[in-house]
């Protein structure tokens, strides 16, 4: 058990391990789409699982496959960790300081781009509050519909968007609510990316947004010269394969700056990755 000071003064915290070697294996079976050969991908997933202490079997956390278009013109089909709502009530639970969640959604106006001009429209708003027992004021985010909606090539809603709209954005907004408020960087949520969680938990993914062009080029290229910028400022440089960024150069030292720009530290080949969104 770990004891943590807060605002509240000492809140008892259970401490949680990760998972053992049988349960890793047991995961690359179960958990990752069929096919998938143990790469740099699976290990990318499984690392940032273990970065959150986040566990697959219990479904905090989710490896999706989604499709996307390289330089080159070429698709690929990349995995990528997806954290559910619980799952980051995980996370927030765990540091002690979590003291509660409301969520709402409501009609209201909101600025929406027209046809190159702003006029305001009536759309239904996600909100969701998220206190820390050592913050005064809630943690308020408001997510529109109208932002999120994800849609087939006609333009048509999705099936989870189409079916369940409230309960989609109010899934955003708890998730982006969560992450702001306990300082979460670099997970996303499945209904954020066109992936839906059925009524018992399991990931369902909507073929028509997954299978949706996505070109990437342009913003690969933006992309890569942030990279190079940012990691030329702590003298380091880096490489690139596969839509993943992997540090080059003596980063001892440097370990806070590289978390701070998204990067995982992979102990087993002692580098640092990113994956390119």
């Amino acid at each position: 058990m770990i004891v943590r000071k807060n605002g509240n003064g000492n809140v008892a915290v259970a401490s949680e391990r990760w998972l053992n070697e049988q349960e890793i294996e047991f995961v690359k079976k179960q958990f990752f789409p069929p096919n998938t050969k143990d790469n740099m991908e699976v290990q990318y997933c499984l690392e940032v699982a273990k970065q959150f202490t986040l566990n697959p079997i219990t479904k905090q956390i989710y490896f999706v496959p989604r499709k996307a278009q390289d330089d080159n013109g070429v698709w690929h089909e990349k995995i990528e960790p997806l954290v559910g709502r619980d799952g980051f009530l995980a996370i927030a639970h765990r540091t002690g300081a979590f003291g509660g969640i409301e969520t709402t959604s409501v009609l209201k106006e909101v600025p929406t781009l027209d046809k190159g001009q702003w006029k305001m429209k009536k759309d239904l708003v996600g909100i969701c509050k998220v206190w820390r027992t050592d913050s005064e004021m809630p943690f308020v985010v408001e997510v529109a519909y109208g932002e999120y909606v994800q849609t087939k090539r006609n333009g048509d809603p999705t099936k989870f968007w189409m079916d369940k709209p409230d309960t989609m954005i109010k899934k955003v907004a708890e998730s982006q609510a969560l992450r702001k408020a306990f300082n979460i960087s670099g997970l996303y949520s499945p209904e954020e990316v066109g992936v839906g969680i059925d009524d018992r938990g399991n990931v369902a993914i909507d073929v028509e947004t997954v299978d949706a062009s996505i070109d990437v080029k342009a913003e690969n290229q933006k992309l890569v010269e942030n990279e190079m910028a940012a990691l030329t400022q702590l003298g380091l440089t880096c490489e690139f394969k596969d839509g993943f960024v992997k540090v080059v150069g003596k980063t001892y030292g440097k370990t806070e700056q590289l978390k701070t720009l998204g990067y995982t530290y992979h102990s087993s080949k002692q580098i640092w990755v990113k994956k390119l969104s």
